[in-house]
């Protein structure tokens, strides 16, 4: 751990009114050493800082890149104030999609090399204790689509867990196929007057992002028992 933070910013400080009282030569040689010095234990301090927070880490990387986010500047909201609107955002993304298919359109099938013995033809009926379980490792966000916050839901998990299970059957619930959908730049430092440096984040209900995380499991347990799965995937 770096220690001697005060004494050493106290000594710099008390070595400069030195020198701009004297203008010795001498005095003037020790305020640099101990600017330096200084300099030197800001740095050390705060690769210790960040070293520590990445320690923090772990293995996951969803926090490692939300500690690493202020350090690259992409929690920064440059946007500003720009003309473009909700409907030309929405043009512009909607013109996006629609190029990639014109683009595509009347292309032959990619070759396949290899197929499976067996189809996945639906995903099996979720237990209570699968729901219970994937609602309680997931992160506590919301999604103002939401009826109640995600806190509540799973404090009262136990008491509800019957109908969210029941909800999670068959198809996806119209109510789930919503989101709030907000223009983000891709990058910091672009210019926000230009509609192309945008990218469309969507904001989803917190139960539509449970089903996902179920049928990812029982898709990638599928993909992985038929050897489907690659290796460096």
């Amino acid at each position: 751990m770096v220690t001697g933070g005060y004494g050493t910013w106290h000594n710099c400080w008390r070595r400069e009114r030195r020198y701009r009282r004297t203008r010795r030569a001498e005095d003037r040689r020790l305020w640099v050493d101990a600017a330096r010095r200084r300099l030197c234990l800001n740095r050390a301090k705060y690769e210790e800082y960040w070293v520590g927070r990445l320690n923090q880490c772990g293995r996951s990387s969803s926090l490692l890149w939300r500690s690493l986010s202020p350090l690259l500047g992409r929690d920064r909201d440059v946007a500003g104030n720009t003309d473009h609107t909700a409907d030309s955002f929405a043009e512009f993304f909607d013109k996006k999609v629609r190029d990639v298919r014109s683009a595509t359109a009347g292309l032959p099938p990619p070759p396949i090399s290899r197929t499976a013995s067996s189809s996945l033809a639906s995903f099996r009926p979720c237990t209570q204790t699968e729901v219970h379980r994937i609602i309680m490792q997931s992160p506590v966000k919301s999604c103002m689509l939401d009826p109640v916050p995600t806190f509540r839901v799973r404090e009262s998990v136990d008491l509800l867990l019957p109908f969210l299970t029941t909800l999670m059957q068959d198809r996806l619930p119209a109510s789930q196929k919503h989101a709030i959908v907000t223009p983000r730049l891709k990058r910091s430092g672009l210019d926000p007057t230009d509609i192309a440096n945008f990218r469309p984040v969507s904001n989803l209900t917190f139960m539509s992002k449970v089903i996902e995380r179920a049928a990812a499991s029982q898709l990638n347990a599928y993909l992985s028992a038929i050897g489907l799965m690659p290796r460096h995937q």
